[in-house]
């Protein structure tokens, strides 16, 4: 009876144990589906399993912390801690659910956007707001249209709160100056053509039209091919077939481009010109005609008027009268194009002083107008040598004329003095004096009567550069110096050249010796080539002219009866004498 009764007071303990373990156990399971289910969900949305790893990361983890969870409390009793966990678990799965379907939104820092093919306005409305420097750059495209935004240069992930200033690279359309293979047309349809032209954004493209037996339509002649520009000049002419009817039904041309409209009017040979006017249609647009739509005209008797548009008539104001802000707003607004040059004036930093295009004159989208910025005032700096200075006059276009003058104090190629001292306001229209360091003065001595080594010595003590060079024969002995480039007593800088004249000696005279066997008798050029090699061998440092001569009573090789130097004349060293060798 006890134990009866000892197991019936048991058994509701049991039967709370029990239902303690259960209770952990299909937490662990529900967290288990609940994280298995957020998985799929996740794989199932992402784009791309490789690029949103990091993002699959996070179901993953709690995926594989939920198996954990339920192995481990199949396999142990009844504890809080997996209840906990489990709850956990569940509460971090419903967190990220609702923020993944947008049910709750987290507080994000702004990231800038992608602006590819946007109006530069938008952007610049962003960069207003944010305090951020715009700079604008143009650049050729072919597939953004004119005017629009090709890239920045903080396209990606990039905080705003970290951008101080954005690079903006606008469209300037195609490069109409770019190179291209026209391959012969002839023989192909008039739609190939039109195809081909705007396919390669040619922008320079005359079409003709006449009478032939071709198929209309069909090109028959072109006037160049192979290599050339987009814009280079090219006439294609096009068959109108073999008849053309004398009157014709007129098309609606307004709205049309006018190459299209050119096109029409060409192909059923109708004369026409043409009118601009500005307006607020695209550039080029057909804007009324002087026939209207399904008249018949006689294309005989008939001329055309067409008004084109030239585009929007845009005002320009007087920019000097706003900030630099204002005006790129202005000018951004308006579909122009803007570059700034800066200039050092005496005049606030940052104001428009000048702008390339004046008030009120009207111009075309696109415009650029270039507007002029003062700098301030440019104030006299401190400089450590002469370079520091030219290159800070240069950057900011400050005049200055360079003197030279001697120094002891100052090294060589340095300034002496500025006219304007450290602090001084520069006049923008004034220069600034430089006088550059020549380095010490030096007195040259007369060299003349030195040897060539002394001389040497004289230089290398003086801190000047010697120049040797060998002249001619003279009262002086050889190597000793008798002429010197630079005058006794001229001032010259230290490291300065002077060239010392060397003399070849004394010179030595001696009676001429004209052996027979050194004449050619019958060959005046053999003569003359013979005398010369022995003269040279036996009288150095004299010098000979030949002259030819003719003479009736001698042989041509000899010499001649009248020639001013025979054998038995004196001659000396450094003295030139003439010969006359007979040739008939």
């Amino acid at each position: 009876m006890n134990k009866e009764n000892n197991e019936f007071l048991d058994s509701p303990k049991k039967k709370k144990k029990k239902k303690k373990v259960c209770t952990h156990r299909i937490f662990s399971m529900i967290t288990l589906v609940a994280s298995l289910a957020y998985l799929t969900y996740k794989i199932v949305t992402c784009e791309s399993l490789i690029t949103n790893i990091y993002t699959l990361s996070i179901p993953v983890f709690l995926f594989i912390i939920s198996i954990i969870l339920l192995i481990a409390s199949l396999k142990s009793e009844f504890n809080k801690v997996y209840v906990f966990l489990s709850i956990m678990i569940l509460l971090f799965l419903s967190f990220y659910l609702v923020t993944d379907i947008n049910l709750v939104s987290l507080p994000k820092e702004e990231v800038i956007a992608s602006y590819y093919n946007k109006d530069l306005k938008e952007l610049k409305d962003f960069a207003d707001k944010n305090n951020i420097n715009l700079v604008i750059e143009y650049e050729y495209s072919d597939e953004v249209e004119t005017g629009k935004i090709i890239r920045i240069d903080t396209e990606g992930i990039i905080y705003v709160k970290d951008i101080k200033q954005i690079i903006v690279t606008i469209s300037d359309g195609p490069n109409y100056d770019k190179l291209l293979i026209v391959p012969s047309m002839i023989g192909r349809n008039l739609d190939d053509l039109i195809e081909f032209i705007d396919k390669n954004f040619m922008n320079n493209v005359t079409i003709n039209f006449e009478i032939s037996d071709t198929d209309k339509d069909t090109i028959i002649a072109q006037d160049k091919n192979g290599e050339i520009r987009r814009n280079s000049d090219i006439t294609f002419v096009i068959s109108l077939g073999s008849e053309i009817s004398d009157t014709v039904t007129m098309e609606n041309l307004v709205g049309m481009k006018l190459f299209d409209a050119e096109l029409w009017l060409k192909r059923n040979g109708i004369k026409y010109e043409i009118k601009y006017e500005f307006s607020d249609k695209s550039k080029n647009e057909v804007l009324s005609q002087s026939t209207n739509k399904d008249e018949e005209i006689n294309i005989k008797d008939t001329n055309i008027t067409i008004t084109v548009s030239a585009g929007v008539a845009i005002k320009i104001p007087d920019f000097k009268t706003m900030t630099v802000d204002e005006a790129t707003s202005w000018i951004i607004n308006n579909k122009l194009k803007v570059e700034f040059n800066e200039i050092d004036e005496n005049i606030e930093t940052g104001k428009i002083i000048e702008q390339s295009i004046k008030e009120n004159e009207l111009v075309k989208e696109n415009t650029l107008i270039n507007l002029t910025i003062s700098k301030g005032q440019i104030i006299m700096d401190e400089f450590k040598s002469i370079s520091d200075f030219r290159d800070w006059a240069n950057k900011y276009n400050v005049k200055y004329n360079e003197t030279y003058d001697y120094s002891n104090n100052i090294s060589k190629g340095e300034a002496i003095s500025y006219s304007y001292n450290k602090g001084d306001i520069i006049d923008p229209d004034g220069v600034i004096y430089v006088k550059i360091s020549l380095g010490k003065a030096v007195y040259i001595p007369s060299f003349v009567g030195k040897s060539k080594n002394d001389a040497q010595n004289t230089c290398n003590s003086l801190g000047i550069r010697c120049n040797f060079v060998t002249g001619t024969y003279t009262n002086y002995n050889s190597n000793v110096i008798y002429n010197q480039s630079r005058s006794v007593n001229s001032k010259v800088a230290s490291g300065s050249s002077i060239t010392l004249t060397l003399s070849k000696g004394i010179p030595e005279t001696k009676k001429l010796a004209i052996l027979q066997n050194w004449l050619s008798i019958g060959n005046a050029d053999a003569t003359i080539n013979s005398l010369r090699s022995n003269f040279a061998k036996n009288y150095p440092g004299v010098n000979f002219i030949f002259e030819k001569r003719k003479d009736n009573t001698l042989n041509s090789g000899m010499i001649a009866q009248n020639s001013p130097t025979t054998a038995g004349s004196e001659v000396k060293q450094g003295q030139t004498y003439t010969i006359y060798i007979v040739s008939n």
